[in-house]
């Protein structure tokens, strides 16, 4: 495991790709990719859920993956970010997740999220809810999670999911829940995510200035876990380079954003550097000692316990992200 004094490194994968491209092949790319950073040290791996192609994923099953991982390395820390929850019965997912975790040894860090797109909901036959009952739904299915997980049924009241009382089996560690994650887009989310001891993960789409508002919200309610502080990133062995290099994914995604909706479709392309990379994508961009300080920096900003970073984007090769994630390992780390 490589740690440092301040955070430990994680990676997210959104298991992104072109539609028509196979399938197979973005997920030995990713698992390339994988394998590298826990022979590096990454300490942990997130894979995220989509179906249809929402956002351009092609994964609709991430906990499978996880596990499929789980036999092909040693010692990183596997999971999801995240289930979508509201789409599935947490019944059902915590029995997945009791069995991933203990075919992995322990090494299952799956994360929970309330949200989806309406066409993901659309395809599952539920319709959209608003916030409050969103989140009412959500924080019940993790109570039923929690209950399977240790057979505790009677004080629990349910009016979403009406699950008798029952010992549920395989019995997982009893730390797993220690090991689980929500996702945290809100001060209700974060809220919940204190009162029910879950850690956090942060979206690159948030501002530190979120960061501090949710982190409040999430220690007021009583979490005392491990947060998580989510950029994407790109490593270069210098700054012109890195720019040079990364460019092309820059632009994709700056373009991608604003086709949906995350960047005001009246906004006039970029003029700088800078401004590509700004807010809401808050691409962290350069060589080691550049990425090194922006980091610093962020944590200065808001502490975080894990740079979950995502390396791998469109307009990328797959040689230029594995170069990436060498350098943040290799010559990144140790400028921190």
């Amino acid at each position: 495991m490589h740690t440092v004094s301040k955070f430990t490194i994680g990676l997210t994968d959104h298991i992104e790709g072109p539609q028509d491209r196979p399938s197979a092949a973005i997920y030995r790319e990713c698992s390339d990719v994988i394998r590298l950073a826990d022979q590096l040290g990454v300490r942990y791996a997130w894979f995220s859920e989509h179906h249809s192609w929402a956002h351009e994923g092609h994964l609709p099953t991430p906990l499978l993956y996880a596990l499929h991982l789980a036999g092909q390395t040693q010692s990183i820390h596997l999971g999801t970010a995240i289930i979508c929850l509201n789409l599935h019965h947490p019944l059902d997912i915590a029995e997945q997740v009791a069995v991933a975790d203990m075919l992995s040894g322990g090494r299952m860090a799956v994360g929970f999220g309330s949200g989806s797109t309406p066409e993901e909901f659309g395809l599952f036959g539920l319709a959209e809810t608003q916030e409050d009952e969103r989140h009412a739904r959500f924080e019940e299915a993790l109570r039923v999670i929690r209950a399977a997980w240790c057979s505790q049924w009677s004080t629990l009241p349910l009016r979403f999911f009406p699950v008798p009382a029952h010992r549920s089996l395989p019995t997982p560690l009893s730390d797993l829940g220690s090991r689980c994650w929500l996702a945290v887009n809100s001060a209700g989310s974060a809220r919940i995510a204190g009162a029910l001891r879950f850690n956090v993960l942060f979206s690159h789409l948030r501002t530190p200035e979120q960061y501090r508002q949710y982190a409040e919200a999430y220690r007021a309610a009583g979490g005392k876990g491990l947060i998580a502080a989510n950029r994407p990133v790109f490593v270069g062995p210098n700054d012109d380079a890195a720019y040079a290099m990364a460019k092309e994914a820059l632009w994709i995604l700056w373009r991608r954003f604003r086709t949906e909706g995350k960047i005001p479709a009246t906004t006039p392309e970029p003029t700088s550097l800078a401004e590509l990379c700004a807010h809401p994508i808050n691409f962290i961009v350069g060589g080691p000692e550049t990425v090194a300080r922006q980091l610093l920096e962020l944590h200065e900003q808001i502490p975080f316990d894990v740079a979950n970073l995502e390396f791998r984007w469109a307009g990328m090769s797959h040689a230029l992200v594995c170069d990436s994630l060498r350098r943040m390992m290799q010559d990144v780390m140790s400028r921190l």
